[in-house]
């Protein structure tokens, strides 16, 4: 840009207030700028797509194309530089002349999910504007369609000569005395712009039908001085055209009470003559034309360039704190060639690093906290999880600490009736192999956790946030916050509910939530009366809501979940499902219920949310496991079973075909553990159903359990697992 300075100096003495802004632009350092460009981006753009993740990346990606699509797409960044200016002519008669034709009352664009071009009227927050914003926008862009084009100074000087004076000329035309002179020119031929059809119907204000023709011009296509004159001169005239026409009025006059408004054409007219009848006035808007265009053309090269260096996707631009959440200037460090890379440090995560590392394959895991563990209460652990603890050699170490019930007690927690149970004895044992315990999950995760420590073949790594992950011909390639870098052959993402490496694999929005909330903690036997049922699981059900309890950790704390579903409507807020919800929905509860709430911790809320099945887990290079794949409700007690399977399935696929047989191993993976945890997410949703009913329902079920109909469909989920 050093080459265009001399042009710049040739401009000294029109430079007003407007160019000595543009200048402080210049002069700011990139930070600045950067800050700048970041805030306008998440307030502008990402904030109006932010909930459609595919209209986002689309449109990051259109924009990253060269500086000229970056500027065009960017009006509002455009309007935010100049807003503040002291414009010289500014229209003094009252008229709705807006001159803002681009984000005002005209506006044109590129749909980012449909394809579709839209064309709409509406109303901007300024009624009025000087007319020289269209001007200077579309200057700015002719001298960067020049700059890229490699045009000399003078070209492109020459160039926003003849679009300011055709601007002048189109405008003056009705008047007798016209007092610019005329340019000579030999150029006889026209851009040809052919009219582009619209996919959408034009708008309507009032009665008022817009008309209208669009045209698409081909930027690449003019390689000439001589095409890029042209088509100044019919920019020029076409703008003129519009600023001379009455505009639509879409606000009432009470918006401007202060003005007596003459909408028509001949005022709108002479508003824009009065501004411009003298031939001083005329070359004083020319020259300043000139010097904004060729200026801000230098910043939104600058712009672009700054923009993309840091923000190279769309994935790395996440908002206005940006900047300060992420360490975006670092050295490129060097990738650490890894084999297989397990993303997440929970259950799933530890058990999939854990099932490798017994088949003698070694894997490196990544936690984004900065210590590992495990946040959580009770849980219970039915055969089929069992088994596969005992796979792994930790089993001794869960029941050790575990507790072993007796029964699974259905209860109806208004009346406070025994309604049926499962037997968890001799004949479950003998039936499924394995008995059903119940355990502390931070005691489940501490023998994973210590078994993956003891084992050579898995390296742990904490404070590590995946920010990427992208396809190499023959690898893929994650980053993480830090700059750390891994050059994987396959990365499996285990890093659960709120996972942030499944869009990757299927960008299907945030986990759906049911309505429902759970506040669950643990209290000390002690505190708890043997009424309560010290050697069972017990299962409170009623309308919307249900508790369960049950002793662990060798029987020295007393495990308590209260799940009910709120009156209010989920959102990202905690003022649903609180605790005064809580105490309302089981005030209705029998005494042993109400004298459970007293007990129950109520520090711990959890949301309850799952997803709907996916029919693919993978994508290149990347795989999903756990609840990262198939987040499920807790009712069937079946999230750590669920995900202690995929991890023993995939290790299976991985021996069986090897390293360079991915796609291979995914499918079999995908074959074996898709069917199957679908359908433990479904009957977990139809416990909730079952367990929550209500009226005429409620009664035929509690009839029924009481007839001791057993629920044989819980039983299924073990008898694959049978000896």
């Amino acid at each position: 840009m050093e080459e265009h300075s001399s042009l710049r100096d040739n401009f000294k003495y029109v430079r007003m207030h407007s160019a000595t802004s543009i200048n402080e632009i210049l002069e700011i350092n990139d930070i600045q700028r950067l800050e700048h460009l970041a805030r306008m981006f998440a307030k502008y753009q990402m904030a109006g797509k932010r909930y459609e993740t595919k209209a986002w990346h689309v449109y990051f990606r259109r924009i990253a194309a060269n500086p000229i699509v970056f500027y065009q797409n960017n009006a509002a960044l455009f309007y935010e530089d100049n807003q503040y200016e002291s414009e010289k002519f500014e229209v003094t008669d009252p008229t709705l002349i807006h001159g803002d034709l681009h984000i005002g009352q005209f506006h044109y664009y590129l749909d980012d999910i449909s394809g579709e071009r839209v064309f709409s009227v509406r109303q901007h927050k300024k009624k009025l504007a000087p007319f020289t914003w269209d001007l200077k926008r579309l200057a700015a862009n002719l001298a960067l369609i020049a700059y890229r084009q490699c045009f000399s100074d003078n070209e492109i000087s020459e160039i926003l000569e003849v679009f300011a004076q055709q601007y002048i000329r189109s405008v003056l035309l009705p008047c007798k005395n016209m007092l610019i002179r005329k340019i000579s020119h030999d150029i006889k031929q026209s851009h040809q712009l052919e009219p582009l059809p619209l996919q959408k119907q034009c708008s309507v204000i009032g009665s008022l039908k817009v008309e209208h023709r669009m045209h698409e011009i081909d930027w690449q296509s003019i390689d000439s001085v001589k095409s890029l004159m042209i088509l100044a001169e019919q920019l020029a005239i076409i703008t003129a055209h519009l600023h001379c026409q009455p505009p639509i009025t879409v606000c009432s006059m009470q918006d401007v009470p202060n003005l007596m408004i003459e909408n028509n054409a001949d005022c709108c007219t002479r508003a824009i003559q009065t501004s411009l009848n003298s031939y001083v006035k005329q070359r004083q808007l020319i020259d300043e034309i000139r010097l904004f265009a060729i200026m801000y053309a230098e910043i939104a090269e600058r712009d672009y360039q700054l923009f993309f260096k840091n923000f190279r996707n769309e994935r790395i631009f996440k908002g206005p704190d940006t900047l300060m959440n992420t360490q975006i200037q670092h050295p490129l460090a060097n990738a650490r060639r890894v084999a297989i890379l397990i993303v997440g440090g929970g259950i799933g995560g530890m058990a999939t690093a854990l099932s490798f590392a017994r088949a003698g394959i070694r894997v490196r895991l990544l936690e984004k906290n900065t210590e590992l563990g495990e946040v959580g209460a009770g849980m219970q652990l039915a055969p089929n999880c069992s088994r596969l603890l005992d796979r792994l050699g930790i089993l001794q170490k869960v029941q050790a600490n575990a507790v072993f019930p007796k029964q699974i007690v259905w209860m109806d927690a208004l009346s406070g009736e025994r309604l049926t149970c499962i037997d968890l004895g001799k004949k479950f044992i003998k039936t499924f192999g394995y008995p059903y315990i119940v355990v502390h999950r931070a005691d489940l995760f501490q023998a994973l956790h210590q078994a993956c420590l003891e084992s050579s073949m898995v390296t742990m790594e904490t404070n590590r946030t995946v920010t990427s992950v992208d396809e190499r011909p023959k690898s893929i390639m994650v980053e993480c916050a830090d700059g750390m870098r891994y050059d994987c052959d396959m990365v499996v993402a285990a890093d659960g509910l709120w996972s942030s490496l499944r869009k990757f694999v299927c960008d299907d929005g945030p986990p759906i939530s049911v309505g429902y909330v759970t506040y669950r903690g643990t209290i000390k036997i002690d505190q708890v009366s043997k009424e309560a049922g010290l050697e069972n699981v017990q299962f409170w059900m009623g309308p919307n809501m249900h508790l369960v309890q049950y002793p662990i950790r060798r029987g020295e704390l007393f495990n308590q979940a209260a799940v009910f579903k709120s009156k209010r409507l989920p959102d990202d807020t905690d003022r649903w499902g609180t605790k005064e919800e809580l105490n309302e929905t089981f005030g209705v509860g029998c005494e042993h219920v109400k004298n459970a709430l007293e007990l129950l911790q109520t520090n711990f809320r959890w949301p309850v949310y799952d997803r709907n099945p996916l029919s693919k887990w993978s994508r290149g290079r990347l795989v999903l496991l756990g609840d990262a794949a198939h987040p499920m409700l807790q009712y069937a007690a079946q999230g750590a079973a669920q995900a202690l399977e995929d991890a023993w399935a995939l290790t299976a696929a991985y021996k069986k075909h090897g390293p360079s047989k991915i796609n291979a191993i995914f499918r079999e993976y995908e074959q074996e553990r898709i069917p199957r945890s679908s359908k433990v997410v479904q009957f977990a949703r139809d416990i909730g159903t079952y367990a929550h009913q209500n009226g005429m329902e409620k009664m035929a079920r509690d009839t029924t359990l009481l007839l001791f109909y057993v629920i044989f469909e819980y039983i299924y989920l073990y008898d694959d697992f049978k000896e």
